[in-house]
Order: structure tokens, then C-alpha cells, then sequence
């Protein structure tokens, strides 16, 4: 079951026999108590934030763009910031059937894709520890940094597949 989230209905069907697939658009973010595949893509600076209860079996997948939403005029899409984005996905895991005690989190993209003093994805890689470690959600894997884009996908295991845009594909 997915929880509608601001984007609507992002679901499609991969063909009998497969795993359903929830799409994750840029700010958005979606939460499955079932076998889907949760994914989302054109991970460049933005970071996405995989969480899960491996007892209870609901997932959340975030991709967040931006660190923060202090000194924002409006943050009337918590998925777009990484600190309200993080709050809002548990608060939806839990809301699920997740126990906060057992959550692990799985952090991918946050590259320095353009050569900026105030690079973003390293402050988006540092909000979101921050804000997990706040909840008391461990981190059990990362892939985060360097310069290349990602593709993720977060499986019903709990493995969170990511793919590199140069074509290296790794599961954390």
C-alpha cells in the first residue's frame, strides 16, 4: 500500500509477476508496506533518504533538493528540504506501521556536481545526518558525494540499489 504523498499517484505496474514500482519525483517522497520497489532518479546534489523497518516490513524513500527550509518564505513542500523532508518521511513510516526503535536509514546521491564555494549536496549529505541522528535513526550505508549522478532503487529486502551515471551499479 502507498501513502498518497504531494505528487499524487506516481505508480506503475512493471508486468505480471514483478513488483509494483512507486515512482519518487524531485521533493517528493512515498512510503510502501508491501513488495514495491520504491525508485527515484536524477540524484545530482539532491539526496535521497532511505528508510525502513525490516520488522514491520514499510519502507520510505525521500529525494530531497535543498538543506534546509530556514529562511525559506514557504515550506509548503517538506520533501523539498532535507531537514523538513526527514521529519515528514518518518513521521509517514511511522504513521505506516514502522517502529521508530527499528529504523535504519540508507543515504545515497549528494554529489558536488558544479564547482560552487557553497557546494549543495555535501550540506544536503550533512543535514540529513544531522536530522536522522536527531530522530535516533542509525545509518547503516551510504553512497554519497564524488561528482556523478545517481539512480536508486529501495527493494522490499530493504536493499537500496544504487546506480551510478558512469554505469557502476552497487546495493548498500
Amino acid at each position: 500500500m502507498s501513502h498518497p504523498t504531494s505528487s499524487g499517484d506516481r505508480q506503475s505496474t512493471d508486468g505480471p509477476g514483478r513488483p509494483r514500482r512507486v515512482k519518487v519525483g524531485v521533493g517528493d517522497l512515498a512510503v510502501v508496506s508491501d513488495d514495491a520497489t520504491l525508485t527515484t532518479s536524477g540524484l545530482g546534489s539532491c539526496v535521497a533518504v532511505a528508510v525502513g523497518d525490516p520488522t514491520a516490513g514499510v519502507r520510505g524513500l525521500l529525494h530531497a533538493m535543498l538543506p534546509s527550509a530556514e529562511n525559506t518564505a514557504s515550506s509548503s513542500v517538506p520533501a523539498k528540504y532535507v531537514d523538513t523532508g526527514v521529519d515528514a518521511l518518518l513521521a509517514e513510516v511511522e504513521a505506516a506501521g514502522a517502529s521508530p526503535r527499528r529504523l535504519e536509514a540508507r543515504l545515497a546521491g549528494g554529489a558536488e556536481m558544479l564547482d560552487l564555494t557553497a557546494a549543495v549536496g555535501p550540506r544536503n549529505v550533512e543535514q540529513a545526518e544531522q536530522s536522522l541522528a536527531a530522530a535516533t535513526v542509525s545509518i547503516v550505508a551510504s553512497d554519497v558525494g564524488d561528482g556523478v549522478g545517481r539512480t536508486v532503487r529501495f527493494r522490499s529486502g530493504g536493499d537500496l540499489v544504487v546506480r551510478a551515471a558512469d554505469g557502476f551499479e552497487r546495493t548498500i
